[in-house]
C-alpha cells in the first residue's frame, strides 16, 4: 500500500458544468492547427474515461 493509503483505489473524476465544457470546447477550437495542448486534452479525456471504468 502506498503512503497515502489509496493504493488500488480509483481516483475521483472532477465534474465540470456544461458551461465550463462549452467554454473549453470553444477555446480548443480557437487554437492554431497542430497545437500540442489539443492532443494533451484528448489524452486527458481518455484518462477520465479510464477512471470512470475503474469504478
Amino acid at each position: 500500500m502506498g503512503s497515502d493509503g489509496l493504493h488500488g483505489a480509483c481516483p475521483p473524476v472532477v465534474a465540470y458544468t456544461r458551461a465550463e465544457q462549452a467554454r473549453v470546447a470553444d477555446e480548443i477550437a480557437a487554437l492554431p492547427e497542430g497545437a500540442v495542448i489539443a492532443e494533451w486534452m484528448a489524452d486527458y479525456a481518455v484518462m477520465r474515461d479510464q477512471v470512470r471504468a475503474c469504478r
